[in-house]
């Protein structure tokens, strides 16, 4: 028997349990609907069904990552990861009420799919080196944020009953600061500790024995001149003691995914590309190469990389209404890679810091500001990123120079003028 030719559009509502599969033809018209247990020879199975019933041309599933997802891929199906906002609004347009179940909203994915797919990109995986690379970096901002938390309900136990700790050092990310209070965990501690003793921990530590230092070690004493709550006092250190121990794990941790992102980004073939960036550095250019990815077909222009980043504004408009706002359907790793590279590169690109203080003086904040340095990055990696070639900040200089750049200008016009120091 020969298999149906015609063209149809699968919807893949999933769940932990059971995934709910329907598939429509090119009108929208229902042509099966089924459930599939979430074990591996149902997901196997899913594929033989669904080639069984015709010539599947898309798979629309609300997610790029799940077991589901590689399946389909692993068999040669185009898989369509679909926005839940996008989804959401197509289930709206086919039950106002908004009662829906899961068929409904398979339904709601084929169906949208099956008329939308024109204006949507299927998912091209990057191949397995660039995969591995964005996963790491990933895994590192994840474990950043956890210690950045720790830090800080480290710095508010400490506040409730050791404050004269929290005047030693101002960088709690850093693990002296966690050895200190490690070795000194109460009042009584630091003010029975010998001089002797401090000064031997600022050597250990490599921390320079200066004025300021001197003066808190004299007044040492005072730490128990604060009112504090026996209870209090009894607890806290112990708390404190554990948020250190995770502290150091983190940090462990940390610096072993560093090094395999360093050996993993000197191997990428696009290192060059992203490590020639100016204030890319170790930790932003591996994580600027895996957000763009390996895949040249990805993106259309630099336009959808900037949308994808969120660095340049929506606009709405309707009659004589105007408005303009921050973009915030994004991809928010993305935007804040973005956004520390912006900032970065002011030191060591001219440009770059002509085009803040440009937007500066304009009346855009600092961070709006790092958003418009942003996406003219955005257009001059993209352009790299295809055509497979480094940075180099003289050439773009007298590209900017051949087309009469703004930014030239400015800079011509500041160069003799003494800038004024701004905070940023």
């Amino acid at each position: 028997m020969d298999m149906p030719s015609k063209e149809l559009w699968v919807g893949v509502d999933w769940a932990d349990e059971e995934h709910q599969v329907c598939i429509v033809d090119a009108d929208g018209e229902l042509v099966e609907s089924f459930a599939v247990p979430h074990r591996a020879d149902a997901l196997k199975d899913m594929g033989r069904r669904l080639r069984a019933s015709g010539r599947v041309a898309g798979v629309a599933i609300e997610t790029p990552r799940h077991l589901i997802v590689y399946q389909l891929l692993a068999e040669g199906f185009v898989v369509y990861p679909i926005n839940p906002e996008t989804s959401h609004k197509w289930c709206k347009a086919l039950s106002p009420a908004g009662a829906t179940t899961d068929p409904d909203q398979a339904y709601a994915l084929a169906d949208g799919l099956s008329h939308h797919h024109a204006r949507l990109r299927p998912l091209l995986p990057d191949e397995a080196q660039s995969r591995e690379l964005a996963l790491l970096c990933e895994a590192e901002v994840d474990l950043i944020r956890q210690r950045t938390a720790f830090v800080n309900e480290l710095q508010h136990r400490l506040k409730d009953y050791f404050p004269a700790a929290m005047e030693c050092f101002d960088d709690w990310t850093s693990p002296s600061a966690w050895d200190f209070v490690a070795a000194l965990p109460t009042p009584q501690a630091l003010a029975d500790a010998p001089e002797r003793k401090l000064y031997a921990f600022l050597k250990n530590h490599h921390i320079g024995a200066g004025p300021r230092w001197q003066d808190r070690i004299a007044r040492r004493k005072e730490a128990t001149t604060w009112p504090s709550d026996p209870a209090m006092l009894a607890v806290s250190p112990w708390r404190v003691q554990a948020l250190v121990a995770l502290l150091r794990t983190l940090e462990t941790q940390l610096k072993s995914f560093r090094r395999r992102i360093e050996a993993l980004f000197a191997q990428h073939p696009d290192a060059q590309l992203f490590a020639s960036l100016p204030g890319a550095g170790p930790k932003l250019a591996p994580r600027l190469a895996a957000h763009f990815g390996s895949q040249r077909g990805r993106y259309e222009s630099a336009r959808s990389v900037q949308q994808l980043a969120g660095c340049v504004p929506v606009t709405t408009k309707s009659g004589k209404s105007k408005k303009v706002y921050c973009r915030r359907a994004c991809q928010k790793p993305f935007r804040n890679t973005l956004h520390q590279f912006a900032f970065a590169s002011l030191k060591d690109s001219q440009w770059a810091r002509a085009s803040y203080d440009m937007a500066r003086d304009r009346g855009q904040s600092h961070a709006r500001a790092l958003r418009t340095v942003g996406a003219k990055w955005v257009k001059v990696v993209y352009r790299m990123w295809v055509s497979r070639t480094p940075y180099n900040e003289a050439v773009y200089l007298a590209s900017l120079i051949r087309h009469h750049s703004p930014i030239i200008q400015w800079m011509q016009s500041h160069e003799n003028q003494e800038k004024p120091s701004r905070k940023t």
